[in-house]
């Protein structure tokens, strides 16, 4: 089956003062190998130990390849995970246990009581919540991590997943040590080996981490669980940990919606069109049944929507907003803002935005080159190319090579806005855990326009094509402002610090050179708005030329 795509979000809580300090949870991060002797004998009485402290202390086992033979089957079942922790703490023996990540670190028979007791004493700054569920095939496990700061904390700050398999019971020991019960075992970490990057923390604010993996090599998937834990790379710290249960997680509020993805937007446009999907999340224990949504670019409402339906704590719906023009700039803000939820004002607000930029597309001219390094599902990836019509242009995929190297030349007519659209029929882009591979257009023989890799299942991107070897003179640096750019019915010039009686001639090109239409204005006044008709002009790219006294003008407009 197919996995959810990880959503991480910050939502800063506004109106409650939580205790400043939370009871800690301790992580012992163990290092063992079933061909390891002093494993097999200082195991079983620290695995003792944390049974007796589990309202302590939890804890995550590494297995390793060595000592020789180096046949561990738990770590062959995901060696890169083992050996990214191993290497992350430059662990060159076992048994070998951290507590806390720089708290104490040593063999297991060096852990005992007293020290678990010192370690759990110090309060820490988090509190976590994780819930953990199989899929209805259970061929797969979620999990939910939710991470409240109960005072400021910034760092390097990094959350860690690992699902684990609670208990594996073997009838006969699989390495050379002679043990055959084995905790808490790594079986993948979430959403990888680096973890989810947390920015700082203002106090009273918290995180929600959603990630899937597809159960693989698992002995008894009644057993199959996780741990999850906060740390800062700085300094190596856990600063908390925890365990998941099956139990439904409790929400922070009674009333709570948060828009928690702003989909379908492409990150350059030329049209001056935006199509966005908006998900909004119920992260309240009342049901979400009404919210206002507000749409704004530029600082401009552009529409208004008034959701009905029914979401539940955790659950989620998706809103097409439909086609939305604005006058493109060449930097845009457009962001996504519930107001009122279910019919009274939200009781926490801070999570009721979502913002993205939008950068004018480039204006492109020469050849172009589409790049694609495949990902180990090259089958799930296709593209196509649209011009301002809706027309495909150009089209590709899907593939059959793994890792395998795609290069063709973009070839299409010149003087439009075009949008390129990549596919992931996985959802998961075309990057990390399905193998490292991504897209580009490239100009110039070596300049990416732009790229993507982890996009989810599909990433979008405007560009306009055309007039080759053309250079925007003098338009909008002070002389001369147009605007709307693109436009539709019209645009208007506005001419400025000109003298008075000049009369300024205005040309539209088409990319051959052709003149489609031409008027000459004579000036009035300083600050003379000129309007030029576009009715009848097909839509694409055209030069606008502004010839006033010896001075010529040049500015690329986009018609739609």
């Amino acid at each position: 089956m197919k996995i959810k795509s990880l959503l991480f979000f910050l939502l800063f809580l506004s109106t409650a003062v939580i205790q400043a300090q939370t009871p800690r949870m301790v992580l012992a991060e163990s290092y063992t190998s079933t061909t390891c002797g002093p494993c097999g004998s200082q195991n079983p009485a620290f695995d003792a130990l944390l049974h007796a402290n589990e309202d302590k202390i939890t804890s995550i086992k590494y297995h390793m390849n060595w000592p020789a033979p180096g046949n561990d089957p738990m770590y062959h079942h995901n060696p890169v995970d083992n050996n990214a922790r191993r290497s992350y703490y430059n662990i060159n023996s076992v048994p070998h246990v951290h507590l806390d990540g720089n708290y104490y670190n040593g063999t297991p028979s060096t852990i005992n009581q007293n020290r678990i007791n010192n370690a759990a004493a110090i309060p820490s700054p988090f509190e976590i919540r994780m819930q953990h569920r199989l899929s209805d095939d259970q061929d797969s496990v979620y999990v939910t991590m939710m991470i409240r700061a109960t005072e400021q904390v910034s760092g390097q700050l990094v959350a860690h997943i690992a699902v684990i398999e609670k208990e594996i019971h073997f009838t006969s020991p699989p390495g050379t040590n002679g043990e055959r019960d084995f905790y808490n075992v790594m079986k993948a970490m979430l959403p990888s080996r680096n973890g989810t990057s947390l920015p700082d923390f203002p106090a009273d604010s918290y995180v929600v981490i959603e990630t899937a993996w597809e159960l693989q090599n698992v002995y008894n998937i009644d057993q199959i669980a996780a741990v999850g834990f906060v740390q800062d790379n700085t300094n190596k710290h856990v600063h908390q940990a925890a365990n998941s249960s099956t139990e439904p997680l409790q929400p922070f509020y009674g009333t709570d919606a948060a828009v928690t993805g702003l989909m379908n937007v492409t990150s350059t446009n030329c049209s001056g069109y935006v199509s966005p999907k908006i998900e909004i999340t119920n992260y309240g224990s009342n049901d979400l049944t009404e919210a206002d949504i507000q749409i704004n670019i530029n600082g401009t409402i552009v529409d208004e929507i008034n959701w009905t339906g029914s979401l539940a704590f955790m659950e989620s719906a998706q809103i097409d907003a439909g086609e939305i023009g604005f006058e493109l700039q060449v930097e845009n803000t457009l962001m996504v803002l519930i107001g009122n939820v279910n019919g009274q004002e939200d009781e926490y607000t801070l999570n009721n935005a979502n913002t993205v930029l939008i950068n004018q597309s480039p204006f492109l001219t020469g050849n172009l080159l589409l790049f694609f390094l495949l990902d180990n599902s090259p089958e799930e990836t296709t593209w196509e190319i649209l011009n301002s019509q809706g027309t495909v242009v150009m089209s590709g995929g899907p593939y059959s090579t793994p890792g395998g190297v795609v290069s063709l030349p973009v070839t299409f007519d010149a003087g439009d806005c075009y949008e390129l659209i990549v596919y992931d029929a996985g959802g998961n882009g075309m990057c990390c855990s399905n193998g490292t591979g991504y897209y580009a257009l490239i100009a110039n023989g070596n300049e990416a326009v732009f790229s993507g890799q982890g996009f989810g299942a599909s990433d979008r991107n405007e560009f306009t094509y055309g007039f080759v070897g053309v250079d925007e003179t003098g338009m909008d640096q002070g002389n001369i402002s147009l605007h709307p750019n693109p436009a539709s019915d019209k645009v208007y010039l506005r001419l400025k610090n000109e003298m008075i009686g000049n009369t300024a001639t205005i040309q539209l090109t088409d990319p051959s050179g052709r003149l489609v239409r031409e008027l000459k204005m004579p000036r009035t006044q300083d600050g003379q708005l000129i309007e030029v008709d576009l009715d009848g002009i097909s839509s694409g790219l055209y030069l606008i030329t502004v010839k006033l006294n010896s001075e010529v003008y040049t500015k690329k407009l986009f018609v739609r």
